[in-house]
């Protein structure tokens, strides 16, 4: 699975997920746009290296929409909104990502000299169940998409591939 995420307009970026088991599926406008690590990169690079195949892009990959992409294809919206209706379907490690996405995200403008880490950062971490040296080898691999996304001018793109195999059958659970 390619995700690519490309600068639309001043602040504004989407998301464009390819598959070879799915259909392809996009957000026009993604939230949080940041000039450095948007949101869902930050989301991205943390189930990518911590393993997280039931959130975001490990529902992507498992064939699902994550509740928020929509197909590129017109024809199928209708069909996947009336799925979405008839079953509940939850991310169960929705909620880790978003907690993951936090720390990468204050770790890596921390490490850049643009915030300071929160005072209790360790607190934090343990709380979290988070290992700091885990968080401090995953900051090359963000500096370098940061300067890479950064260097991109509107309606450039980068791509990044999941690193596990597209699969189908534990899609998602249902809550």
């Amino acid at each position: 699975m390619n995700v690519t995420f490309t600068k639309t307009g001043a602040r504004r970026y989407g998301v464009r997920v390819e598959r070879d088991r799915a259909p392809a599926l996009h957000i026009r406008s993604a939230p949080g746009y940041d000039d450095y690590l948007p949101h869902d990169v930050l989301h991205f690079v943390a189930e990518a290296e911590f393993g997280l195949d039931r959130a975001v892009f490990g529902d992507l990959a498992a064939g699902g929409n994550a509740r928020i992409f929509i197909p590129v294809d017109k024809a199928l919206v209708a069909k996947m909104w009336r799925r979405q209706r008839t079953h509940r379907y939850r991310l169960p490690d929705g909620r880790r990502s978003e907690q993951l996405a936090d720390v990468l995200e204050a770790a890596w403008k921390a490490r850049r000299g643009k915030v300071a880490l929160r005072a209790d950062w360790k607190e934090w971490l343990a709380a979290l169940r988070v290992d700091e040296a885990r968080v401090a080898a995953v900051m090359p691999s963000l500096d370098e998409l940061a300067e890479r996304w950064h260097s991109l001018h509107i309606g450039e793109s980068l791509t990044l591939d999941w690193p596990r195999a597209e699969r189908r059958g534990h899609r998602r659970s249902r809550g």
